[in-house]
C-alpha cells in the first residue's frame, strides 16, 4: 500500500474526526509512528464466538481457545482453511484481492484425549489483527453516536471490552437509526460500520466492493470453500517491527482490510447441492457483501459494479459456470425476499 497522507501528532489532535476517518478507513493514510505497547497486559481476552475466545498471548500472536469440547474440531478447520485459502491468496492471478490481508496460523490445535488434558491443550495461536489506532476509535465515536460528548467517549473508550476496536463492513445494509445509541452501549470489537455511514465519510465503497468480490471468489473458485460465516474487518496494518520500520524508515501506523473466520466454511461440490451452498454462505453471512434485493439506488450500483468484479475474478480461476449460476441464483434469492420477506431471512 502508498501512503498518500501522513498525519501529525497536532493533527490527530485537531483534525476534525469524519476527515481523519475518511482518510485513515480509505487506507490512504497513516498516523504518526510509535512503539507498539499493549496497555491492557497479556492474556487480555479481545474476542469471543461461537466457535472460540481469543486472548493476547505475546505481543504480535493471540491463543484462540475452544469454548467447549465439541468446538475443537471446528476450530481445526479455521486453521485448516486458513491455510489453503492463505495459499489461494498466495496464488492469485493479476493481484486479485490485493487489498485483502488474513493473519498467518502459526500452530494447530492437536489431536489429544480431551478427557485428560485441558481445553487449552487445543489453543489456536495465530497472529494478531491489531485494532484500529488512537484517534480512530474516539472519532468513530464522535462522527457516528450522535449522544457522544468526551467525556463519554473517554468514559467508553476506557472499558476493556472496547481496547480492541475492529470495524465491520456492511456494504449490504443501509438505514440504521444510531438517534437512541449511547456510548454506554456500543461496542467498538466489531463495530458496524453501514454503507450510508460510509457514504457520508467519503469513503472508497468501490475499493471495499471490489476487493470483497474477489476475496468471495477468490475463497469459491480457488480455495474451493463456501465462504459460510467469514467476516471482512478493517484493523490496522500488519506491523514490521518495534518500530514498525521498513529499511529504516518509520513508516506509522496505516489500516487495512483484514479476512478471518474459516470455522464455518465447508468444501463444496460442483453441482446443484455446492451451488445451494453457495448461495446459503451469501445470504446467511453478516450483510458485507451488496443486496440484489435493495431498492436504493446507490445500493443497485453498487450490487453491479460487486457482480462484475466477481465474474471477472472468477473467469480467471475457473472455466465453469457456475459462478454465473452463482450470481443468477443470488438475485433470484433476493427477488425472492423482496417480494415475500421472511422474519427469519
Amino acid at each position: 500500500m502508498n501512503s498518500l497522507y501522513h498525519f501529525t501528532k497536532e493533527e490527530c489532535r485537531t483534525a476534525h474526526p469524519e476527515t481523519i476517518l475518511c482518510r485513515m478507513l480509505s487506507t490512504t493514510a497513516t498516523l504518526p509512528a510509535t512503539p507498539y505497547i499493549e496497555s491492557h497486559g497479556l492474556g487480555l481476552q479481545i474476542g469471543k464466538g461461537q466457535c472460540g475466545t481469543i486472548h493476547t498471548f505475546e505481543e504480535y500472536l493471540v491463543r484462540k481457545t475452544p469454548n467447549s469440547a465439541n468446538k475443537i474440531n471446528e476450530l481445526r478447520r479455521d486453521a485448516q482453511l486458513h491455510a489453503i485459502v492463505k495459499t489461494a491468496f498466495s496464488n492469485a492471478p493479476n493481484g486479485l484481492a490485493r487489498n485483502v490481508s488474513f493473519g498467518d496460523w502459526i500452530r494447530l490445535p492437536g489431536s489429544h484425549d480431551i478427557d485428560h488434558l485441558s481445553l487449552h491443550n487445543y489453543d489456536l495461536m495465530s497472529e494478531r489483527i491489531f485494532p484500529l489506532h488512537d484517534p480512530i476509535p474516539e472519532c468513530i465515536l464522535a462522527s457516528l453516536i450522535p449522544k457522544s460528548t468526551h467525556l463519554k467517549r473517554s468514559t467508553c473508550l476506557s472499558k476493556p471490552e472496547n481496547n480492541n476496536c475492529l470495524v465491520r463492513i456492511y456494504l449490504g445494509r443501509r438505514g440504521v437509526d444510531r438517534s437512541k445509541t449511547t456510548t454506554e452501549n456500543v461496542s467498538l470489537r466489531n463495530f458496524p460500520l453501514h454503507v450510508d455511514e460510509m457514504e457520508r465519510l467519503n469513503l472508497p465503497i468501490s475499493m471495499y466492493t471490489t476487493a470483497i468480490a474477489e476475496a468471495l471468489a477468490l475463497m469459491h473458485w480457488k480455495a474451493g470453500i463456501d465462504a459460510n460465516d467469514v467476516e471482512f474487518v478493517l484493523g490496522s496494518s500488519r506491523r514490521t517491527g518495534p518500530m514498525f520500520p521498513v529499511h529504516g524508515v518509520e513508516t506509522g501506523l496505516s489500516v487495512s482490510i483484514w479476512l478471518l473466520d474459516f470455522n464455518q466454511c465447508q468444501k463444496f461440490e460442483h453441482d446443484q447441492a455446492g451451488l445451494k451452498r453457495l448461495v446459503n454462505g451469501f445470504w446467511w453471512n453478516d450483510p458485507y457483501y451488496p443486496r440484489p434485493d435493495s431498492g436504493h439506488k446507490t445500493d443497485k450500483a453498487l450490487w453491479t459494479t460487486f457482480l462484475s468484479k466477481y465474474l471477472d475474478a472468477s473467469a480467471l480461476l475457473t472455466d465453469s459456470d457456475l459462478p454465473k449460476r452463482f450470481i443468477e441464483a443470488v438475485e433470484e434469492e433476493g427477488y425472492r425476499r423482496r417480494v415475500k420477506p421472511s422474519l427469519f431471512g
